[in-house]
């Protein structure tokens, strides 16, 4: 746990939450030397630069700021903040994220045991109720996760919400700046080649503001999820057209089962679902998300 510690945010025109997450800091690395804290502004046109001064100067902590020279990206911010950080361990957090109190000492614990990679829950804290009237069916697609994700072959996936990996795991290998979730932490982890840990007790809160519970907002979130996940599948995890066709069987199974539920309950989350799994399935089939790949700002 002496190692030094790089931490890396990535933001975009959320300077009031970004606030909140750097303030949640100082209890989160409680009775640890204070981390490098990299800030990575993707041309935001708000306050974000203030609120990383603010807070740099009410903490005395040593934060940088990085302003992309365009919008290229959550990626492209991690991949650069990367390039400067000075920490034998790098640590990244979402710009929505607020640590609790001791969660950077569970995730360097977990690491000293002898993972190269660890990773921890993201626990939904929201304004408002979810949609429908299962959690589960929905807080997905929020990147809620209360115990670890896995991937195609059942290994443990990183959630770069929470996350914290030796320097060295990032010498060879960056994040891919075209490929946007759910999909970027498998994609860099299989090329990367490690495996990684998942630590239940480094517990971090995901909040959601009222505007991204709206139904128009999930839908739209389900439907790039879903096709972005079946086009990295189709492209990047190397299966032939025939491991490809049980794969689009079960996702349109899936979609129908929940279109099903959704008008037998009148449940909106089981609409949300089925959107997800039937995009899903036409990018699986090659018939959506086709076009050039390049790197695009969230928005």
């Amino acid at each position: 746990m002496s190692d030094s510690v790089s931490i890396i945010i990535a933001t975009r025109n959320r300077s009031g939450i970004l606030a909140r997450c750097l303030a949640a800091l100082p209890d989160g690395v409680r009775g640890l030397e204070p981390p490098e804290v990299i800030v990575v502004d993707d041309c935001s046109v708000d306050a974000t630069r203030q609120v990383v001064e603010d807070f740099s100067r009410a903490s005395g902590w040593q934060v940088i700021y990085r302003r992309q020279p365009s919008p290229l990206g959550a990626n492209a911010a991690r991949n650069d903040g990367l390039s400067i950080a000075r920490g034998a361990i790098i640590v990244f957090i979402d710009d929505d994220v607020f640590v609790t109190e001791g969660w950077l000492r569970k995730l360097l614990k977990g690491l000293a045991n002898g993972g190269a990679v660890v990773t921890g829950p993201m626990r939904l804290t929201v304004e408002g109720p979810l949609l429908g009237k299962h959690r589960e069916e929905v807080s997905g697609y929020y990147s809620e996760f209360l115990s670890a994700p896995h991937g195609l072959g059942g290994e443990i996936v990183p959630v770069l919400g929470n996350m914290a990996a030796a320097r060295g795991v990032f010498e060879n290998t960056r994040f891919e700046e075209t490929i946007r979730p759910p999909v970027e932490e498998i994609d860099w982890m299989r090329r990367a080649g490690v495996c990684v840990t998942f630590v239940p007790e480094a517990l971090v809160w995901h909040y959601k503001t009222p505007e991204d519970i709206q139904l128009k907002r999930l839908l739209k979130t389900a439907w790039s999820r879903g096709s972005e996940g079946g086009w990295w599948v189709r492209e990047c995890a190397n299966f032939d057209s025939r491991g490809l066709g049980p794969m689009i069987s079960q996702s349109l199974r899936t979609a129908a089962r929940s279109f099903g539920h959704a008008f037998a309950q009148q449940c909106w989350g089981g609409v949300v679902v089925g959107v997800g799994e039937l995009s899903k399935a036409l990018a699986l089939g090659g018939l959506i998300n086709r076009g050039p790949r390049v790197p695009v700002s969230w928005t």
